[in-house]
C-alpha cells in the first residue's frame, strides 16, 4: 500500500506539469546533485542521531504482515522506527531549506550575469522540491507505523 502513495505523488507531479507546461517535461526536474545534498542531510543526521538502521527497518516493518511475521515486532522497535521516520521528514525540510538559502546566497553573488540567474534558481528551487516530496513520502509510512505501535500497545 506504501507504493501507492508514491505512485500518486508521481502522477500528480506529473498532472502538475501536464497543467503548467502543456506537456510533460521532466527533464527540467531532474538535478542530481540537489537530490544528493537531500540525501546526504538524511544520512548524516540519522547517523548521528543512532537512528539510520531503525529508518531502514521502518521500511521492513510496514510491508511485514501478519502471515508472513515470523516473529513478533516490539513496540520499542515501532517506537525507534516511527522516530527514525520522523527524524528523516524534519531533515529533509530543514535541509531543503538550509539548501535553498544557501544557493541564494550564491545566486546573489552572481547577479551581474543576469543571463544564469534563472537557470541556478531553478536548481536552487529545486532542492527544496525534493526536500518537500521526500518530506510528503514519509508522511504515510510514520502514520503506518504508528498505527502498527497503536496495535502492538493494544495487545
Amino acid at each position: 500500500m506504501y507504493f501507492l502513495s508514491v505512485l500518486g505523488v508521481v502522477l500528480i507531479s506529473g498532472y502538475l506539469m501536464l497543467l503548467t507546461m502543456g506537456s510533460l517535461n521532466f527533464v527540467s526536474f531532474i538535478d542530481f546533485p540537489s537530490l544528493l545534498t537531500i540525501l546526504l542531510f538524511e544520512v548524516t543526521i540519522l547517523f548521528s542521531a543512532g537512528l539510520l538502521k531503525d529508518f531502514n527497518n521502518a521500511f521492513r516493518l510496514v510491508v511485514r504482515t501478519k502471515r508472513n511475521a515470523e516473529s513478533a515486532v516490539s513496540a520499542s522497535e515501532l517506537r525507534r522506527a516511527v522516530e527514525a521516520v520522523r527524524l528523516a521528514g524534519k531533515v529533509s525540510l530543514v535541509g531543503g531549506a538550509f539548501a535553498l538559502l544557501f544557493q541564494i546566497i550564491l545566486i546573489l553573488h552572481h547577479m551581474s550575469s543576469p543571463e544564469k540567474l534563472g537557470p541556478m534558481l531553478a536548481v536552487a528551487i529545486l532542492t527544496l522540491l525534493y526536500a518537500l516530496a521526500i518530506a510528503l513520502l514519509l508522511l504515510p509510512l510514520e502514520s503506518k507505523l504508528r498505527v502498527k505501535l497503536g496495535d502492538v500497545t493494544e495487545e
